[in-house]
């Protein structure tokens, strides 16, 4: 009896050993992508990309295309199932000009991209820029079916020298094509208003109208809602356009146009107690409702800003906001759907630690809050999940999780371990893959799948 009861004390022993050994390489194959039902797997990748600088670099998924725009080319991807990231279309700008800037959206499969060729002089000198030579400056606004390439429509944009801008000067929404002409300083003198903000059929390029902006007033950023444009403005004398000539009775504010006469609906400041200065951030997070992400002060060391999302109705009339840094932390990413507003925020203890936040943007109120166990990289809502890149441990930048959450409760659904690591924490979705963008030099985009 003795020999029998020690033998089954062995065999429980090993059977335990063995339990500790299965469990800790379900684990290991589970964090490497390598365990069925936990795993993302590279389905494909574009080819990679042609050394590149930091001109105007964008990336869009629409429909069954992901779209790259660089400083010397527009590529389109197909990323339907057999297409596997193959190249679709090309449009390479004429002789030396570059594309210079882009719409943030692509509108009903249409994008907008300007190109052009920049001033040498006003490229590289300091002081007051020289005069646009012939052709000089982001002076041509192209559109392009994303579809096939197709150009349908092209226009000229007015440039006051020949110095490329920055974003915010073309935006593309619910039918409309918005570009913003720079202004000469004649022009910023002559009565009769600010006529420098203009909307086209974005289909054809037929000329919608004008915006009537007021003439002290300089247009820095644009959006199209579904009832109303939006857009911030600079406020309170007539060189407002331009940010190096700025006096200090110059302050941010928000505006609303018509969408079908261009009329000025209403302009309001975008805090009520204190004005906003021009050497604050302003970003539009969405348009319906209107969201402005305002950054009053920052630190470049520890990434930590002060300042607040305001939101308004469309009366204007502002509603109660969310703080950037709170009991929740700093928010550092934020993403806009109707009356929700879904970010990740972050507090530090030997490395970033994230929580992922939703917010009632009718109150202010948090809705949900979870802790995510590793450093958050970048997020995207789609329909009813609320989706978020996680790097491996605070201690390493490499992209290598995958979570999925109920956007109405906060509910984790989905846990995936990447094989081979992400290449950035901007994604998109698209059939039951997310496709992800890559930096200059590697591969414009690569597809991960369930596995």
């Amino acid at each position: 009896m003795s020999g029998r009861a020690g033998l089954v004390k062995t065999l429980a022993g090993v059977g335990v050993v063995l339990g500790v050994i299965g469990s800790i390489t379900a684990w290991f194959l589970s964090f490497e992508g390598y365990l069925p039902g936990d795993s993302m797997v590279r389905a494909w990748a574009t080819p990679k990309d042609r050394p590149g600088d930091d001109k105007a670099n964008g990336s869009w998924v629409v429909g069954d295309v992901a779209v790259r725009s660089r400083f010397d080319a527009v590529t389109g991807f197909g990323i339907a199932e057999g297409q596997d990231g193959k190249k679709r279309w090309e449009f390479v700008p004429p002789g030396r000009s570059q594309i210079c800037g882009s719409a943030p959206r692509a509108d009903e499969g249409v994008l907008l991209v300007a190109y052009g060729t920049e001033s040498g002089a006003a490229a590289g000198a300091s002081g007051t820029p020289a005069p646009p030579g012939k052709g000089k400056g982001c002076g041509t606004v192209l559109a392009f079916d994303v579809k096939d390439g197709r150009e349908l429509w092209s226009a000229p944009r007015a440039v006051s020298d020949g110095r490329f801008p920055g974003d915010g000067f073309l935006e593309a929404g619910d039918g409309l094509a918005l570009i913003h002409d720079e202004r000469t300083e004649q022009q910023m003198r002559t009565p009769g208003g600010n006529r420098s903000l203009r909307a086209l059929d974005l289909r054809t390029g037929k000329a919608r109208w004008t915006a009537a902006v007021p003439g002290t007033c300089g247009v820095w950023d644009t959006v199209v809602g579904k009832e109303q444009v939006h857009a911030v403005l600079a406020c309170g004398e007539e060189h407002a356009d331009d940010p190096d000539s700025l006096g200090g009775d110059v302050e941010l504010t928000a505006a609303a146009f018509d969408r079908t006469t261009g009329a000025l609906r209403w302009n309001v400041p975008i805090d009520a107690r204190r004005p906003v200065p021009t050497d604050a951030g302003v970003v539009i997070e969405s348009a319906d409702p209107l969201v402005l992400r305002v950054v009053r002060s920052s630190n470049g060391n520890s990434g930590e800003e002060a300042g607040a999302f305001v939101a308004f109705d469309q009366d204007g009339r502002s509603r109660p906001g969310v703080e950037l840094r709170g009991d929740y932390g700093q928010i550092d990413v934020a993403e806009v759907v109707g009356e929700r507003m879904y970010a990740l925020a972050w507090t530090y203890h030997k490395g970033r630690h994230y929580r992922l936040v939703a917010f009632d943007l009718k109150t202010g109120e948090e809705v949900w809050n979870e802790e995510l166990d590793e450093p958050a990289a970048g997020l995207t809502v789609r329909g009813d999940r609320v989706s978020v890149l996680c790097e491996w441990s605070t201690q390493s930048s490499a992209i290598t999780e995958l979570l999925v959450y109920d956007a109405g409760n906060g509910e984790e659904l989905d846990e995936r371990h990447f094989r081979e690591e992400a290449p950035s924490g901007r994604f998109f979705e698209h059939d039951g893959r997310i496709i992800v963008t890559g930096a200059a030099g590697g591969h414009a985009f690569t597809a991960f799948e369930r596995w």
